[in-house]
């Protein structure tokens, strides 16, 4: 429609111009004709917003429903870093691995990749976690060529600079942000939507971005949406991607509407979260960002960028948050029924972390940063502390939980172990091999031979792993 509009107008342009010889009539003309095409396009082109919540038969996007049919004796969770097509990379070599690791439960023989329940994942890893959850095993044939060994660097300028994309993105109802997003979903993910996500054998997918509105993590679940009223099941994946993957200043902000109230946002455990007397947990916090949400006159729209602003490994957002467990972080509610919480025996937890610690230039040669320089290394300072605190704070809440689960379980019963591992690039143990990881850049576009390096890494740091390895062995 807009291709044959915008022609139609040129043609029309060219033959007007052969009459009027003025050369300043022929101009006024021109501009004349650009701002009609420009108002059809800009007409044509909108933002893909979120719909309100329907009633409540309506499939939800959530635990209960998404959880894959598999074994109940083995809960893994997978989260998948940010870090552009490295992470994505790393991720996908995790994901190999997995599919090419046999165990035996309850005497049946099957791929480890098929007892995966949850994958959390932040920007970068979002592409190979919403890819996977959307497509399974598909992902073997078509991610690599179609997003790890695509230089989408060079498509994304190329895409921001097309004139149809600039007139489109002169509309304040439409940013750089979107154009990727409708890129994303008219090719690589196909124009799914979360109803599409996860079904039957396929993990449960945690895709999370960080809200500015409110300062604190935003993951794609039912239960994040009840607070905006809204529903998720008919929401893109391809914009829950790009929110999950919007670098500040590069990409704009995803918009969300918060619309009017529903009895979905009235949670009892978010009343008593902030009725309590220490203000310093975490249920506290989360439960007075979350009641802001309850004034859409105040806040009528959300404004989504990169998950790493607040976790860059999509752990302590997602599967712990006390938005997904109901407040109740220490009983995992939500991931668990009573039936299935008597069963679980064995939890792995594995991390692909793809964060690097490069050298600076500027540090090397003695010279001042840049303001740029300053500001890339305060940000890798922050995000290296963050890192860091998550890792730590994540397994100490799954620990915790495993012994809550032990101490209400009879004498006689199995106890469950919780098996936690990080994969990150220090395991590296050869120095210059571990150097040359580092120096890779945070892009969406790698070099065929560095991605093929990444995805070797994700199988090896997996075979080193001590955690991995007694979680194989507790299986046997």
């Amino acid at each position: 429609m807009r291709i044959y509009l915008s022609t139609y107008y040129e043609r029309l342009l060219q033959r007007l111009s052969h009459y009027i010889a003025a050369p300043r009539l022929r101009f006024n003309l021109f501009l004349l004709m650009l701002i009609l095409i420009s108002s059809l396009l800009t007409g044509c082109t909108q933002r893909v917003w979120n719909e309100p919540i329907a009633d409540k038969t309506t499939t939800r996007y959530d635990f209960d429903n998404n959880l894959p049919q598999n074994s109940d004796d083995v809960f893994v969770v997978l989260a998948f870093s940010g870090g552009g097509t490295r992470a994505a990379a790393l991720s996908y070599g995790v994901l190999e691995k997995l599919r090419d690791t046999p165990v035996t439960i309850n005497g049946v023989e099957r791929r480890l990749l098929d007892e995966v329940d949850v994958i959390s994942s932040v920007s970068g890893g979002s592409y190979t976690a919403a890819y996977y959850g959307l497509f399974g095993d598909d992902i073997f044939k078509r991610f690599a060529p179609e997003f790890l060994y695509e230089d989408w660097q060079s498509r994304l300028i190329k895409l921001a600079l097309r004139p149809k994309s600039l007139i489109a993105m002169s509309s304040s109802e439409y940013n750089r942000g979107d154009l990727v997003a409708d890129n994303l979903d008219s090719g690589l993910f196909q124009q799914k939507t979360f109803a599409d996500m996860g079904r039957g054998k396929l993990p449960y997918v945690i895709l999370n971005a960080s809200d500015l509105n409110n300062a604190m993590t935003f993951s794609f679940t039912q239960q994040q949406f009840d607070f905006l009223c809204s529903d998720l099941s008919s929401y893109p994946v391809a914009n829950a991607v790009m929110a999950s993957s919007s670098v500040p200043g590069i990409f704009a902000p995803i918009a969300l509407r918060n619309f009017s109230d529903c009895a979905q946002r009235e949670q009892p455990w978010v009343d008593k979260a902030l009725n309590q007397d220490d203000h310093l947990p975490r249920s506290y916090a989360i439960a007075r960002a979350l009641d802001r949400y309850s004034q859409p006159d105040r806040m009528p729209v959300l404004r989504l960028v990169d998950g790493g602003v607040t976790d860059n490994l999509g752990v302590r957002g997602s599967m712990m948050s006390p938005v997904t467990q109901y407040g109740d972080v220490p009983n995992m509610a939500g991931a668990f029924s009573p039936d299935k919480l008597r069963q679980v025996k064995q939890v792995l937890i594995v991390i692909a972390n793809a964060q690097t610690y490069s050298e600076h230039e500027w540090s090397i040669e003695s010279k001042d940063p840049s303001f740029l320089d300053t500001i890339s290394a305060a940000s890798e300072v922050a995000l290296g502390t963050l890192n860091n605190e998550t890792v730590s704070s994540a397994k100490k809440e799954f620990l915790q939980w495993g012994e809550h689960v032990n101490a209400q379980r009879d004498s006689d019963s199995p106890q469950v172990e919780v098996h936690f591992s990080v994969l990150t690039f220090d395991q590296v143990k050869d120095k210059n091999e571990r150097a040359k990881f580092d120096a890779m850049p945070t892009t969406f576009h790698l070099q065929p031979e560095q991605v093929d390096d990444l995805r070797s890494l994700g199988s090896s740091l997996l075979d080193q792993s001590e955690e991995f390895q007694n979680f194989r062995n507790a299986l046997q």
